[in-house]
């Protein structure tokens, strides 16, 4: 088909995808010849061995994502054009010309000499222009493209990302770069993710999946953890559970600790989240041991997090107190650690500082001495000149956990839970966990809703006792607790803090749900 592009007023209404035929709003137009149109980077590569062949940037614009060169020039000319085009767009020098398609015309050729009358290139002029081609995609992918993914990933701007990706995606598909190929297409995935939108998150991610289905090995933990995440958010737990064993797999195969520890919790976390407790709980008890020997206080404190909320849909309080305490201490062992780490890296700094200060002196003097020794001798002293003594690069500054105020309030209101069901012995014990919860809420803002949020879940706790042995009182507690939410959530107003307090004083509350 020809590719030009026209720039009537049909264009518009009579795009559709060259594939599928499909025709919507959110079309994406082929970043070189701009005449065509694709659903998706999938429908992109179904017809990239057809459509390369007449793929031609407009004259005059530069294309900013090569994509792979047709098969060698036949009898047809047309096919050289398309070479010239991907060759010339980045690469033209290689045939000692100047840039563009234009140096492949014969000297003298004017501008409205056809492409017939170029000459053929040679098979080392277009393995050189597929080279250069290939490298400088590859050098702008990494040093621009990915940073600004990051970027915009990390601000939520999720839809200027993938289409980043799905250009960078079919480059790298077309050119054959595995391990590339399989980054951007996790990344892809997950940028479906951040919107929301799994199906087409498990699309992007198909080539990265497939190859890990057939590889296996450390590299296939990443795909397999998207993969498992997406089944999750589309409530296909079948497939979600087939993709974690997979995903356990190939982190047995890892020697990397910190990734290994990674995807055992996301593991437990998943299957937590669909109600399998049982199957959770070693895996987020294995996690939070890999997250207490790396010293990493964020991966041990989300493990016993989990870990107690799923002891206590076990009904086990006693298990689920001491996870949530060991999460408390990892989350204050953070801040300590961070504290620490922080104020020896300041003082580091200050010696670090000092010494190069010193070197400077001292190079000076030395300088100023060899030039003295040198005057007197009338010739220079070349004995006394030294190369300057390396220094040791400044130690970066530890990553902290950041605030954990939220963290340890929910943490100090897990544990008031806890304590409470084991019964009027430990009530005492119980109720120093609620104040301490309620003094961390109050330094939030606004405190009003973390305060209320507290007042909640202490009466889910107030009526999770009052359903068990010895449980006097409880009742009347829970509708406190309750009254005194719903009166901070409405000066927050907090609707979702108000409608569950009214829930709990109109006893619409379900002991399985608050377990969850």
């Amino acid at each position: 088909m020809p590719c030009g592009n026209p720039e009537g007023e049909d264009e518009e209404e009579s795009k559709a995808c060259l594939n599928c035929q499909a025709s919507f709003d959110g079309l994406k137009r082929c970043g070189k010849c701009k005449a065509v149109y694709f659903c998706s980077a999938t429908c992109q590569r179904e017809v990239w061995k057809a459509h390369c062949k007449v793929c031609v940037a407009p004259e005059g614009t530069s294309y900013a994502v090569p994509l792979p060169p047709p098969p060698p020039p036949s009898d047809e000319n047309e096919h050289h054009v398309g070479a010239a085009a991907a060759a010339g767009g980045r690469g033209g020098e290689q045939s000692g010309a100047g840039g563009g398609h234009q140096s492949h015309q014969p000297a003298g050729s004017g501008p409205g000499q056809t492409p017939a009358s170029a000459p053929p290139m040679t098979p080392a002029e277009r393995e050189a222009g597929e080279y250069l081609v290939k490298q400088e995609e590859l050098r702008r992918i990494k040093q621009e493209v990915l940073p600004e993914v990051d970027k915009l990933m990390r601000c939520g701007e999720f839809e200027e990302a993938i289409e980043h990706l799905e250009d960078g995606v079919a480059f790298a598909s077309g050119f054959d770069e595995r391990e590339l190929l399989d980054s951007l297409s996790c990344l892809l995935a997950r940028a479906f993710l951040g919107q929301k939108k799994p199906k087409e998150a498990l699309m992007g991610l198909n080539p990265a999946l497939m190859h890990a289905r057939r590889e296996g090995g450390p590299g296939a933990i990443k795909p397999h953890s998207i993969a498992a995440e997406a089944y999750r958010c589309l409530g296909d737990v079948d497939k979600m559970r087939v993709e974690l064993r997979a995903l356990i797999e190939a982190a047995t195969e890892s020697v990397d600790e910190p990734e290994q520890g990674a995807a055992l919790l996301l593991a437990g976390c998943l299957l937590h989240d669909v109600g399998d407790v049982h199957a959770a709980v070693p895996l987020l008890s294995s996690a939070a041991a890999a997250g207490e020997k790396l010293g990493d206080f964020g991966m041990r404190a989300g493990a016993r997090n989990r870990a107690g909320a799923a002891l206590l849909r076990m009904r086990r309080p006693q298990q689920a107190l001491e996870a949530w305490a060991d999460e408390l201490k990892a989350l204050e062992d953070g801040d300590t650690a961070a504290e620490t780490e922080a104020k020896a890296g300041k003082e580091a700094e200050a010696v670090e500082a000092a010494v190069r200060m010193e070197a400077l002196v001292v190079g000076s003097n030395a300088r100023g001495e060899e030039g003295a020794a040198s005057s007197a001798a009338g010739s220079p002293n070349t004995a006394l000149r030294t190369a300057p003594q390396p220094l040791r690069p400044l130690r970066p500054r530890p990553k902290a956990l950041g605030d954990t105020r939220a963290r340890r309030c929910r943490a100090h209101g897990n544990m008031f839970m806890a304590q409470l069901l084991l019964g009027p012995a430990a009530r005492a014990a119980a109720e120093q966990h609620l104040q301490l919860a309620l003094s961390l809420a109050r330094q939030l803002s606004p405190a009003e809703e973390h305060e209320a949020r507290v007042w909640v879940q202490a009466g889910h706790a107030y009526h999770l006792a009052s359903t068990g042995a010895a449980a006097e009182g409880e009742a009347d507690e829970a509708d406190r607790a309750f009254a005194k939410a719903l009166e901070l959530a409405k000066m927050a107003g907090a609707d979702d803090l108000i409608a569950a307090a009214q829930r709990g004083l109109a006893k619409d509350l379900d002991v399985d749900a608050l377990l969850k």
